[in-house]
C-alpha cells in the first residue's frame, strides 16, 4: 500500500496535475527564491562533521531498511488468503521473514568463521612444519643464510669483524 503511494508520487511528473495528490503541497514560488531566505541558506556555508554525516547516513539506512521491511511484510500479508485475519497474517509473515533472515545470517556467519578457522589452522600447521627452514646465520646471503653458524660470544664476533676490516 505504501509502495503504491510512493510509486504514484514518483510517476506524477507535472507539479500542478489534478491526479497527483501531492500537488497542493508544492510551493507556488520558485525554489531558488525560497532557499535564499529560509534555513537552507544558513546551512550552505557549513559542512557537517564526519560523525554527524555518518550518523545521518546510518539513520537514513535504518529508515530505509525499516520501510522496505514494512512493505515486504505488507506484500507478504496480501499473499495470505482473506480467510485468515489480517493481524494474524501480518504477525505470521513477520515471524516467517525474521526466521528466514536469521537463518541466512547464521549460515553466512557460520561459513565465514569456518573459512577463517580453516585458514588459521593451515597457517599454524605450515609454521609448525617449516620451523627448521627459517633464516640461519648472520645474514650474509640474500636469503639470510649461508654464513658461518652464529657465535654465542658477541665479543668474539666483534673481534673477528674488526680483524676482517683491518
Amino acid at each position: 500500500m505504501a509502495s503504491s503511494t510512493l510509486l504514484h508520487g514518483l510517476l506524477c511528473i507535472p507539479p500542478r496535475s489534478s491526479t497527483c495528490p501531492k500537488a497542493q503541497l508544492l510551493p507556488s514560488k520558485p525554489i531558488s527564491r525560497l532557499s535564499a531566505r529560509g534555513p537552507i541558506r544558513r546551512l550552505v556555508g557549513r559542512r557537517p562533521s564526519p560523525v554527524v554525516a555518518s550518523q545521518s547516513n546510518f539513520l537514513k539506512v535504518a529508515q530505509t531498511v525499516w520501510k522496505v521491511g514494512r512493505d515486504a511484510i505488507e506484500a507478504g500479508t496480501n499473499l495470505v488468503p482473506d480467510a485468515v485475519p489480517r493481524p494474524v497474517a501480518r504477525i505470521s509473515v513477520t515471524f516467517l521473514g525474521l526466521s528466514v533472515a536469521l537463518f541466512v545470517l547464521k549460515s553466512f556467519l557460520s561459513t565465514a568463521f569456518f573459512v577463517l578457522a580453516t585458514m588459521g589452522l593451515i597457517y599454524f600447521t605450515f609454521l609448525a612444519l617449516n620451523k627448521d627452514n627459517g633464516p640461519k646465520g648472520g645474514g650474509d646471503g640474500p636469503k639470510g643464510g649461508g654464513g658461518a653458524p652464529p657465535m654465542d660470544d658477541p665479543l668474539e664476533e666483534a673481534r673477528k669483524i674488526m680483524e676482517k676490516y683491518k
